[in-house]
């Protein structure tokens, strides 16, 4: 009887305290809502409203001279400004109903949502909020003096850009070719390293490893070097040695694509080998025993148990390579010195966004409409790869 009065006063009491939650919540809601109707412009509404000026540019109309803004209008004004005072009075009123509910803190319905909470936080803050925040801009016309709504204008634009195409292009080759180098490699190397037979097997993975911890501004300069049109750079003595003659490497498209594929293997080659290193651990050695009671020779037992067990790591090391190879900027600007290589041989999808985004002035809207065409891009290439393997789709049995 007395642990049921406990229980029924506990709910009792979350139903007289649930007020706090609701004012709290709806407190962070008004907070985010004024945040994204800034839609990135908040550093210049609120230089505009602390110095009395046009804010038309950002809500309502412009005023007449005399004229002064409603009562409503003025509490949104003052709320957007100071929008980060609501959501902190509304986590202050989250935090007030907790206190006052303590149980809920041992509650196994409740901790579940409390362990969660840090990713969705992180989230909303981290991707969800900045993706809002592009779509936004991607339709305006973003300058210092303010922002205009353009609608498509800036897909229009890019979509009849020939450097648009170029930089997509570039892309895509990059990407394919890591990724058909990147797999088959280490995946040949890891099985190697994995044989009993296999000799210095320690050193040779600390060796393939160690370009993982190279700094890729170090790396890039070092190959731009090796790469260099000079005849003494490292690549054209090679060719020398080899009865060829010295080559602008930098300054062709194939050849420049070489170099920035090569920087990529030296780089991540040590780390698709520990992957598959990982999976091929997990591959009980029971199935090779009876492989090898059967008669089954080397090829036999990759091709019947190795591979097809692989498959999960295959389809990670594809699922990154992927987003590596269609994010890639840093090698590039590296092996060239800057953003703008010869003929846009080096030049990316990133390294497009940072030239309209970064190096030219009120361009920022375009940027955004191109960053979000290469999510959409990169969205559908995993998600067509994720499919065509079978990781997604499969009809249960």
């Amino acid at each position: 009887m007395q642990a049921t009065q406990i229980v029924n006063a506990k709910k009792q009491r979350r139903k007289q305290t649930s007020v706090l939650l609701v004012i709290g919540v709806l407190l962070i809601i008004v907070g985010l809502v004024a945040l994204f109707s800034l839609s990135g412009k908040s550093v210049r509404f609120d230089n505009a409203y602390d110095a009395g000026g046009d804010l038309s540019p950002y809500f309502f109309e412009k005023l007449e001279e005399g004229q002064s803004y409603t009562a409503l209008q003025s509490l949104w004004l003052g709320i957007v400004r100071n929008r980060t005072l609501p959501m902190l009075a509304g986590i202050l009123f989250i935090v007030a109903f907790v206190l006052l509910n303590r149980d809920l803190l041992y509650s196994q319905k409740v901790a579940p949502y409390v362990f969660v909470a840090p990713f969705i936080i992180t989230f909303l803050v981290f991707f969800l909020y900045p993706l809002i925040s592009t779509i936004m801009m991607s339709f305006q016309d973003i300058k210092a003096s303010g922002s205009e709504w353009i609608g498509f204008k800036n897909y229009e634009n890019m979509f009849s850009n020939k450097v648009f195409f170029i930089a997509v292009k570039n892309s895509m080759r990059y990407m394919i070719l890591t990724c058909a180098l990147l797999i088959p490699i280490p995946l040949l190397l890891a099985y190697m390293l994995n044989s009993k037979s296999m000799m210095f097997a320690g050193a040779f993975k600390t060796i393939s490893f160690m370009p993982v911890l190279c700094s890729v501004v170090v790396a890039g300069i070092i190959f731009r070097m090796m790469f260099s049109e000079l005849p003494g750079a490292l690549m054209n003595q090679v060719l020398v040695a080899f009865g060829g003659e010295p080559i602008i490497w930098l300054k062709g498209e194939w050849t420049a694509m070489f170099a920035m594929v090569l920087l990529c293997c030296w780089r991540w080659t040590g780390m698709n080998i520990l992957y598959y290193m990982a999976g091929l651990k997990s591959i009980p050695g029971e199935l090779y025993e009876a492989a090898d009671i059967d008669g089954a020779n080397a090829l036999q037992k990759f091709m019947h148990i190795g591979w097809p067990l692989l498959k999960p790591t295959t389809v990670y090391v594809l699922t990154i390579s992927i987003y590596a190879g269609l994010a890639m900027f840093t090698e590039s600007y590296m092996i060239f010195g800057n953003n703008n290589s010869p003929k846009n041989y080096g030049l990316t999808i990133v390294g497009y966004l940072y030239r309209y985004g970064f190096e030219k002035v009120d361009k920022f809207g375009f940027a955004s409409a191109v960053g979000l065409v290469l999510l959409a891009g990169a969205m559908i290439i995993t998600v067509a790869q994720l499919y065509m393997t079978g990781t997604i789709g499969r009809k249960e049995d």
